[in-house]
């Protein structure tokens, strides 16, 4: 063999030993769970399904952690803990704690009542569980939906100071809108919560159908939302914020919804299904089961280029991913942890 030959040969057997060693999620993201039973954040790769790294938040609650909200660069993840009155902050590049937030809003006068899966139990906790970053990522919101008086607590990120915006009707899951600020929160009283993020104050109340707990936005603020009681979706227009566009659905079961980085497609699940939507048609363009029987509570997630969906099964703690190219199941359905719902994609910059 000649020289040329075995450096060329050296070269390609480098390059494919590097190839093969090089972590599968060297792409540009991971999905960043949250496993409610196991009181644990499970960070994934996002093509194979594998469990990268897991943190376990310590505590003797069942049931702890619930939410999670990612900053844009991908190095920190507030994850709320509400059982135990406080936030987690994460750091996913150590993947350890690295800090705690309180607030004396996060907590009430003891009371008794129903928890998901423990049944009466008493608590002090007002129930701080949803969890959103303003856009600048100097404020965090957090919902208190069993406060004495329920509503939305802001964290200022920078003095750790606390507010409270009270709202009387509750909810559990909120939002921020791109570019205005503008918080919406869910809540299954049939209504929507605009806040305005700037003043920190209500806007509006938008009614809509079914329960609502969940929302997103597409890049022009438009805002589709899950109804938990019917599994229908409706779509708020982010100049007038009423109501535009409802679908209705098969199955009336409870989701969540999601909408893809490039406003192309959003998506919302419904029981052991997932449906994907084309936005700009406002037409379904495809359905997908991702539960292995006929139950499921999915929470959808799209990869960065909207590519992909991927899709937590808090009933069967797996993690689906769907083509989006293609419109085809890729099959995978990979172990992630009890009760995984919510949580987020990991820019890896």
């Amino acid at each position: 063999m000649t020289t040329t030959r075995r450096r060329f040969s050296c070269l390609l057997a480098a390059t494919l030993l590097l190839g093969w060693a090089r972590p599968s999620y060297a792409q540009n993201y991971t999905i960043v769970a949250v496993c409610h039973t196991e009181n644990k954040v499970a960070e994934l790769d996002p093509q194979t399904g594998k469990t990268l790294r897991t943190f376990h938040v310590p505590g003797e609650w069942f049931g702890e952690t619930h939410e999670g909200a990612i900053t844009a660069d991908g190095k920190t993840m507030y994850v709320s803990t509400p059982y135990q009155k406080q936030l987690i902050v994460l750091d996913l590049v150590t993947f350890t704690q690295k800090g705690k937030i309180e607030s004396p809003y996060f907590s009430r006068p003891s009371e008794v009542r129903s928890f998901a899966r423990i049944g009466q139990r008493e608590s002090t906790s007002g129930d701080p569980h949803g969890v959103a970053l303003n856009n600048a990522q100097t404020k965090l919101y957090v919902t208190v939906e069993f406060a004495e008086v329920p509503g939305v607590v802001v964290v200022d990120l920078k003095t750790s100071q606390t507010t409270k915006i009270d709202t009387v009707v509750g909810g559990n899951y909120l939002w921020v809108q791109p570019k205005t600020d503008r918080v919406f929160l869910t809540s299954r009283e049939n209504r929507v919560i605009v806040i305005d993020g700037h003043a920190d104050r209500l806007l509006k109340v938008i009614p809509v159908q079914g329960m609502p707990n969940g929302v997103s936005f597409a890049p022009n603020g438009e805002a589709w939302i899950n109804g938990d009681r019917d599994g229908s979706v409706s779509v708020i227009d982010p100049v007038s914020l009423t109501v535009k566009k409802t679908f209705e659905s098969r199955i009336k079961s409870a989701g969540r919804t999601a909408v893809s980085g490039d406003g192309k497609w959003a998506a919302a699940t419904h029981g052991p299904e997932v449906s994907v939507f084309d936005v700009g048609a406002k037409a379904v363009a495809a359905e997908f089961k991702f539960s292995p029987d006929e139950t499921g509570h999915g929470f959808p997630l799209f990869s960065p280029d909207g590519t992909k969906l991927h899709v937590l099964d808090e009933f069967s703690g797996k993690l689906s991913t769907f083509d989006l190219t293609t419109m085809r199941d890729t099959g995978m359905r990979a172990p992630v942890g009890n009760a995984s719902f919510g949580g987020g994609i990991r820019l890896l910059k």
